[in-house]
Formats: structure tokens, C-alpha cells, sequence
């Protein structure tokens, strides 16, 4: 019943406002502490305005267009090197004699443009490879296997008293 007795005196203590006036006009009480956060609110509002009042649009602008020019171009330089990457590593598989023929090889797969499939083999590469094996077979190292020589010949490699004094008398000891 406390709690009753309460909510009707506060109910009875406010002032109603008449249907034809608007809330504005009816006072309210702030304590300096609520005054002077929303007053630093205010300022920080409009500092934060004037702030972007003085921002320089086009300079911004235009930075951002450079930085997406410069990004572009990294992005680009990326990929040519990730393509000259993997002409270097089709180069190298072909097993060319030295640097001057991989070169000329790689110059060879460039000019011709070709690309990369999924996989990460060169589309077209083994035609321009046969083309060079027909014109200059000289570039590519020989595959066959070299022949093998025996080391030693099996025979006697214990040495005995008489083969010191044969090589004393020959002069070769």
C-alpha cells in the first residue's frame, strides 16, 4: 500500500501541461555537472564538424586515386614476375647447356605470350621447344648416358719382398 500511496502523490505533484502547449515549455532542472558534460559533448560536436568543414575533399581525393594507381601497378608488377617465375622454371625443366641458350629460349616463350593453364604448364611451350630442338640442337644438353669405364683392373695388390727390390733396381723407390 506504501508503494500506492507513492505513485499517487507523485502523479498529483507533477504539472500537467495544457493539450495546446508543447513540451518545450515546460521547465526542466539540469545540475551543473549535467550542464557542463553536455556542454563539452556540444564543443566536441563542434569541433568534429568545423573539422570536417576545413577537410580538403579533392586533396583527399586525389590521394586516394594516386594510392590506387600505385596498387594497380604493384599488382601488375606482381604478376609479371610470377610469370617470368614460372617461364624460368619451364626453362630450366628443358635442360638447355647454358645460360645464353635458357635466355634465348625464355625471350623466344615471351614474345610468343603464351600462357599458363591451371595445372601451371606452359600451353604451346613444347612446340617452340621442338622448333629450337630442330633449328639449334646444340642448345640442349646431350641425355644419353655416358658410358662407364672400369676403375681397376682385378689383379694381385699384396706386395711381396721382391717387389721392393725390383723397384730399387729399376730406380723407382
Amino acid at each position: 500500500m506504501a508503494e500506492e500511496i507513492k505513485e499517487t502523490e507523485i502523479t498529483e505533484t507533477k504539472p500537467e501541461i495544457p493539450a495546446g502547449r508543447h513540451a518545450e515549455q515546460a521547465e526542466k532542472t539540469y545540475s551543473e555537472a549535467d550542464y557542463n558534460a553536455l556542454k563539452t559533448q556540444l564543443d566536441e560536436a563542434n569541433k568534429t564538424i568545423q573539422g570536417f568543414k576545413d577537410m580538403d575533399i579533392e586533396s583527399i581525393q586525389k590521394s586516394a586515386d594516386e594510392w590506387k594507381q600505385k596498387a594497380e601497378a604493384l599488382e601488375l608488377a606482381q604478376k609479371e614476375r610470377d610469370y617470368s617465375d614460372k617461364l624460368d622454371k619451364f626453362v630450366s625443366e628443358q635442360g638447355m647447356k647454358n645460360d645464353i641458350y635458357a635466355a634465348h629460349l625464355k625471350g623466344l616463350l615471351k614474345t610468343a605470350e603464351l600462357k599458363f593453364d591451371k595445372d601451371g604448364s606452359l600451353i604451346g611451350g613444347a612446340d617452340i621447344v621442338q622448333k629450337l630442338k630442330t633449328s639449334c640442337p646444340d642448345a640442349f644438353a646431350d641425355n644419353k648416358p655416358k658410358p662407364e669405364f672400369a676403375a681397376s683392373t682385378p689383379g694381385n695388390t699384396v706386395k711381396t719382398p721382391d717387389d721392393d727390390a725390383i723397384r730399387r733396381i729399376m730406380g723407382l723407390k
